[in-house]
């Protein structure tokens, strides 16, 4: 399965980084501070769990790529 989006850019030295808990790029790409940082580690534990991992690349429409891997 792969979502590509046109938001920010996640540059490539960081896209192992924002995988960790509580992990936040920086407080100017989100206001709501409220956000804890745990959506992408907690998405790619599921993943893991099943088998699976998600990987992360540039989008063609200018942000990110992001691919879940299923095994069937």
């Amino acid at each position: 399965m792969t979502i590509d989006d046109d938001g920010p850019r996640i540059h490539e030295n960081m896209r192992t980084e924002v995988f960790k808990p509580f992990f936040r790029l920086d407080k100017a790409r989100n206001q709501d501070a409220s956000r804890t940082g745990l959506g992408l580690s907690i998405a790619q534990d599921i993943a893991r769990s099943h088998g699976s991992n998600i990987q992360l690349n540039d989008s063609p429409l200018g942000g990110l790529h992001a691919i879940l891997d299923i095994p069937l």
